[in-house]
């Protein structure tokens, strides 16, 4: 059994998930098994992965059909056989003993069951890593009436923080579990294909009676986005996501407030291009979930 077992999904992208295998090898010591799900890959990008497959504490586990980031992550859990487990983007690099960072924050504090690490970009710039999770208040009033408002102190994601501290959403792009907790939420909902799984999972951690917490002396550069460009299909699979957090998570009178919310928001950017208007006209279409890029996917022999 391992200490923490990381699990990467690779989508056209096998350079980045070969320098992000380097960078785990080169800066962590505790034991671990390194689980990478390539979620149908062409062929020649695959193939690049063929390095690996000798290398004892690495598995590559190839998908016929694209899963999505929560489909692949969710195939790659099914191999997980340790106590912690770390779905880390392969656009990532560790920069300073991340996973063992984590693990042991964890050991210390049996009360986190998701755990983060500080973003930094390529220029090795701190960038934003947490958030809250979505919620009426802020969408109408701004954050400062949602601090006035809420229970818990809500700590600014644009400041730089010294220790461990509870927030609402952790980055998607590195989230640490407590397996046990993980297990305990169902994990991924793989009804998501791009897009808010890290608002789901840290809401569901939250209400199984565990924290969401941030670890800013744990550092990881996030390349960010070299697996998708920003086109119209991608905004809309995000907006796909968005309605089903929405209807997940909210009741009737939330719900519709939310999706008001959504509504003007796109109607003060349609006339502005093109791809603003489909947007728009879009999110007026009651069935958004038959559009979602995971039906677009096709099998592959390889």
């Amino acid at each position: 059994m391992y200490d923490v077992s990381i699990v990467t999904v690779n989508y056209n992208s096998s350079d980045d998930t070969l320098n992000m295998v380097r960078s785990v090898k080169k800066n962590t010591s505790l034991n671990y098994e390194l689980i990478i799900v390539d979620n149908n890959s062409s062929l020649d990008e695959f193939r690049k992965l063929d390095s690996l497959n000798d290398i004892k504490n690495i598995k590559v586990i190839r998908s016929k059909i694209n899963l999505g980031f929560a489909g692949g992550n969710m195939l790659g859990f099914k191999e997980v056989n340790s106590k912690y487990c770390f779905f880390q983007n392969n656009d990532t690099l560790v920069m300073n003993n991340v996973i063992d960072k984590l693990y042991k924050a964890c050991e210390n504090d049996e009360n986190i069951g998701l755990i983060s690490p500080q973003l930094y970009d390529e220029n090795r710039k701190r960038t934003t890593t947490f958030r809250s999770f979505p919620n009426i208040a802020e969408k109408y009033f701004g954050k400062g009436f949602q601090k006035l408002i809420s229970r818990k102190k809500i700590y600014n994601n644009k400041k730089e923080y010294h220790e461990i501290i509870d927030v609402g959403v952790v980055s998607g792009a590195s989230m640490f579990f407590r397996k046990k907790v993980f297990d305990k939420i169902g994990g991924f909902d793989t009804n998501f294909f791009l897009y808010c799984e890290e608002e789901d999972l840290s809401k569901r951690v939250w209400e199984s009676g565990f924290k969401v917490c941030l670890e800013p002396r744990a550092h990881l550069i996030h390349l960010c986005g070299n697996s998708t460009s920003r086109n119209f299909k991608i905004e809309r699979e995000f907006l796909i996501s968005y309605y089903w957090l929405i209807n997940k998570h909210f009741d009737f009178l939330g719900r519709f407030f939310m999706k008001l919310h959504i509504f003007f928001k796109y109607l003060t950017k349609a006339f502005k291009d093109g791809v603003n208007m489909k947007l728009f006209l879009f999110i007026l279409n009651p069935r958004k979930e038959k559009y979602s890029l995971k039906y677009e996917q096709k099998t592959s022999d390889e």
